[in-house]
C-alpha cells in the first residue's frame, strides 16, 4: 500500500480509545436540509462500526452530496434517516462557522475504510466491497487482506456496462452478498446512486446479515491504487477536488462545478438563521 495510506489504520481508533458513545449529537441544518443526527460530530469512528443495533445506512456528506441534497428532494429526505459524517474540509469549515460552539469532526470515507478493516480484523466481523471495476475491486480485496491478516473480506465489481438498478444486476449483487454474509458493506457506485441503492435494498441487505452499509464513492479505487489520492499537503488545505479534476478533467468537470454551489446554500442558511433564530 502507498506510504500515504500507512498512517490511516487505527488513527481514529487510537484517538477515541475508551469512548463508548459520541460525546455530542448535533442536529445540523443547512438551509432546506436538516441532516438528521450527524453522529460523527465529536464521535469515535469505533462507535460508527458497532453492529449491536439495527441496520444503519452511513452517508459521508461531502460538497457534492451537500449540493445534491438541496436540489434533489429524494436525497434530501433520505439524509434525514441516515447516519451522516462530514467528509470534506471545506464543508467542515462551513459547519464550524455555522456552529462555532460544536466540535466538528472530519471523517473521510477514503480514510476510515482502514479503521473499519482494522475493526473487522479484531472483532472477526466480515467486510464486503461492492462497486468499481472487477479488476480494481479484486485488487482492493487483495491489498486489505495483505495489510490485515485474517481479515474476512470479499468483493464484487458489477459489469460497468450494466446499471446497478437493473434487476438482473441487483439479483447478482445480492447473491454475492448473501454468500459472504458480511456485517459491513461498502458501496462505491458514486452519489447519489449508491445512497439510493442502499436505501432501496435495505430489507434484502438486512436479510443477508448486513448491519452497516456505507456509501464511499471512489474509495475502492483509492485502496486498489487504480486512482491516486491527492498529496497530503493539498488535502490539508482543501484542494483534493482540484487534484481529482486535474487527473480526470472530462469525468470530473460537471461534478466539480456542482461543488461550487455549496457556499450559496451556506449563505442562505446564515440568512435564515438570522431571520429565524430558532431555525437550528
Amino acid at each position: 500500500m502507498a506510504e500515504s495510506n500507512q498512517e490511516h489504520p487505527k488513527r481514529f481508533i487510537e484517538q477515541w480509545k475508551g469512548h463508548e458513545r459520541p460525546s455530542q449529537k448535533v442536529n445540523s441544518r443547512f438551509w432546506r436540509i436538516r441532516c438528521g443526527e450527524i453522529s460523527m460530530v465529536s464521535a469515535p469512528a469505533e462507535w460508527l462500526f458497532r453492529t449491536d443495533g439495527e441496520f444503519s445506512h452511513v452517508v459521508t456528506v461531502n460538497a457534492e452530496i451537500f449540493v445534491m441534497a438541496h436540489e434533489n428532494p429524494r436525497l434530501q429526505n433520505l439524509l434525514t434517516t441516515t447516519l451522516n459524517t462530514i467528509d470534506g474540509r471545506v464543508l467542515r469549515f462551513i459547519c464550524m462557522l455555522l456552529y462555532p460552539r460544536e466540535r466538528i469532526t472530519l471523517l473521510k470515507g477514503s480514510d476510515f475504510i482502514y479503521d473499519l478493516a482494522s475493526w473487522c480484523q479484531r472483532t472477526q466481523e466480515k467486510l464486503f466491497l461492492l462497486g468499481s471495476s472487477a479488476n480494481s475491486n479484486a485488487e482492493a480485496v487483495v491489498k486489505l487482506r495483505s495489510c490485515y491478516p485474517g481479515l474476512q473480506v470479499d468483493g464484487f465489481g458489477p459489469p460497468l456496462a450494466e446499471s446497478p438498478f437493473q434487476e438482473s444486476c441487483r439479483k447478482a449483487i445480492l447473491q454475492r452478498i448473501q454468500v459472504h454474509r458480511p456485517h459491513h458493506l461498502i458501496v462505491c457506485f458514486g452519489p447519489p446512486k449508491q445512497e439510493f441503492w442502499i436505501n432501496e435494498n435495505s430489507a434484502e441487505l438486512t436479510a443477508c446479515g448486513v448491519k452497516r452499509a456505507y456509501g464511499l464513492g471512489g474509495t475502492i479505487d483509492f485502496v486498489s491504487g487504480f486512482r491516486r489520492r491527492a498529496p497530503r499537503w493539498l488535502d490539508v488545505i482543501g484542494g483534493e477536488w482540484l487534484f481529482r479534476w486535474l487527473c480526470e478533467p472530462r469525468v470530473r468537470f460537471h461534478r466539480t462545478l456542482i461543488q461550487f454551489k455549496m457556499p450559496i446554500y451556506a449563505a442562505k442558511t446564515v440568512r435564515e438563521m438570522i431571520a429565524l433564530p430558532n431555525a437550528r
